[in-house]
């Protein structure tokens, strides 16, 4: 444990190299990790428009790639999903408009002009995420996991928290917590306690979509990423977990798009589905105690059953004892990997809950 911190700092050399060799570089929709910028479009309904710099409006697809300053609009009958840091979502409502002002990761600025829009974020209570929503004239930074939902129209604007935390033009003192809806018009702001009113089929589409999206990343191939992640050379595998530094962005087959993949046991959506298959980026880097070359693991109670790096354990993590409570490896070593993990199923604690396919 004591050549932690030269670890990290190796590391860290490493993804600043990386990202100077890989940021020109287009990003390649067939691999399953992408470049450490927002924007890539993950879903696609109806008729929806991109207008970029100095172009007229042309059809959006879901192998398109959003970048700083291009304009999405959403027609009648149609919503969009956008890729923002990993394991963060922007859903896009009917008859909406926005902006990527920023596709940075770490100044990550959406504009919302006009209709609704669901921003589902994954992270730890110790993970400050910093996404930026401009709402009118609101300016509101997310910094905790949760779920999130935005309203515009002319003169009003809405923020609808269902959990997690956002601070209102970055004050501390204008904090806004789960539960709560926010109505900015003219004057001062109106807080209220969310309703069953305040609920709709937008909402419900979200929460489907993130039910999908927990069940294709339990259904990855850990054969297949595990060979996909052995075939990067070092520069390119630590730039696709370089920023941010709790998971990566994974494509699957089983729903035709990116899925998140964690760097640790435990994560799972703030709608409450368990992400099973997770990327053990410290047994890759061999760091002792954290798994052996062990780098896709599947919960052996999930779909695919569980898999490692050929040659390699399946966790790192020893068995609990009868009679007692299950003894269970230490934790990531980086306090941005999230809150302290769930009792992992493979040392005899509690399963993940399986995930039911949406109706």
């Amino acid at each position: 444990m004591k050549n932690l911190p030269l670890i990290f700092r190796t590391i860290g050399s490493i993804a600043v190299l990386a990202l100077l060799i890989c940021a020109g570089q287009a990003q390649n929709r067939e691999k399953f990790g992408i470049s450490a910028k927002a924007g890539g479009v993950n879903a696609v309904t109806g008729h929806v428009t991109v207008t970029r710099t100095d172009q007229s409006a042309q059809l959006l697809s879901s192998q398109d790639d959003l970048v700083s300053g291009d304009v999405v609009t959403t027609g009648a009958g149609s919503q969009a999903e956008i890729l923002l840091n990993p394991g963060s979502y922007l859903r896009v409502a009917e008859n909406s408009e926005f902006v990527l002002v920023d596709n940075s990761l770490n100044n990550l600025v959406v504009k919302l002009v006009k209709g609704s829009a669901i921003i589902e974020a994954t992270g730890g209570d110790d993970v400050d995420l910093r996404i930026h929503v401009l709402a009118n004239q609101q300016h509101l930074t997310i910094i905790r996991g949760g779920i999130y939902r935005f309203n515009v129209q002319p003169g009003l604007a809405e923020l609808l928290v269902r959990k997690g935390r956002v601070l209102s033009a970055g004050n501390p003192r204008d904090l806004v917590k789960g539960g709560n809806k926010v109505t900015f018009a003219a004057g001062a702001p109106l807080t209220a306690k969310l309703t069953k009113q305040d609920r709709d089929d937008f909402d419900l589409w979200s929460k489907k979509r993130a039910e999908t999206l927990a069940r294709a990343n339990e259904k990855l191939s850990g054969r297949v990423v595990n060979g996909y992640l052995s075939s990067l050379s070092p520069f390119e595998l630590t730039f696709s977990g370089a920023n941010p530094s709790w998971g990566l962005w994974t494509f699957s087959p089983f729903s035709h798009c990116f899925t998140f993949m964690p760097f640790r046991y435990g994560w799972s959506s703030p709608y409450g589905h368990y992400y099973g298959s997770y990327y053990n980026v410290w047994g890759y880097y061999g760091i002792p105690n954290y798994g052996t070359n062990s780098v896709v693991v599947r919960n052996p109670n999930s779909a695919g059953g569980s898999s490692g790096f050929p040659g390699g354990s399946s966790s790192g993590r020893s068995s609990g004892g009868s009679g007692g409570s299950p003894t269970v490896g230490p934790s990531a070593p980086s306090p941005s990997m999230g809150p302290p993990a769930r009792s992992d199923p493979e040392s005899g604690g509690r399963s993940i809950t399986r995930i039911k396919d949406p109706k």
